[in-house]
């Protein structure tokens, strides 16, 4: 570099440092925006399950297990996936009869298609647990669900399940009702 670049370089660096300096006025700073406090959602007060007039079928029950095991994978809550698991165990003999009769419904009524449509209808219902508009929501009520079905007898279950599977996803039963 020459000389002269020195100098041009040495003026250019005095004359930013000057502008940095200036008095000029400048904008206001931008006053705040009014945001309205934050209010902390409590859920509401828990109500127990209330048993419907009429049992629910295999279908429902098998997509309540469904939509909670969602919610054990999904909400990131270690509570729930304990209850989760643990409602597996409390109530085997109820869901290994669901299974098993969803699979034997889906046999009869499509033959040898039979386990095709049962396998796309499982994925539009696990598809639709896992897209809730209210994520938030939905955990809250697959966690209290859960603590509810795990602490009833597996009798008492059919008679909760239609009404426990539209609190945890209202849109569920006729998503249910409308496959097979």
């Amino acid at each position: 570099m020459t000389k002269g670049a020195y100098r041009r370089a040495a003026a250019v660096g005095v004359s930013l440092a000057l502008a940095a300096c200036s008095t000029a006025p400048s904008a206001p700073p931008p006053r705040p925006l009014a945001v309205a406090p934050v209010v902390p959602v409590a859920p509401s007060a828990p109500t127990r399950l209330v048993p419907d007039s009429v049992a629910a079928g295999a279908d429902i029950i098998w997509a309540l297990r469904g939509g909670l095991n969602v919610a054990a994978l999904l909400c990131g809550n270690q509570g729930l996936r304990n209850d989760y698991n643990r409602m597996l165990k409390v109530h085997d003999r109820l869901l290994d009869e669901a299974y098993a009769s969803e699979q034997a419904r889906y046999r009869r009524n499509h033959g040898a298609a039979g386990q095709a449509r049962y396998d796309a209808a499982m994925t539009r219902l696990y598809n639709g647990f896992s897209s809730v508009p209210d994520r938030r929501r939905f955990c809250l009520m697959a966690a209290r669900i859960a603590g509810e079905i795990n602490a009833m007898p597996s009798a008492d279950v059919p008679g909760v399940a239609a009404r426990a599977l539209s609190t945890l996803e209202p849109g569920a039963v006729r998503l249910v009702n409308s496959a097979g």
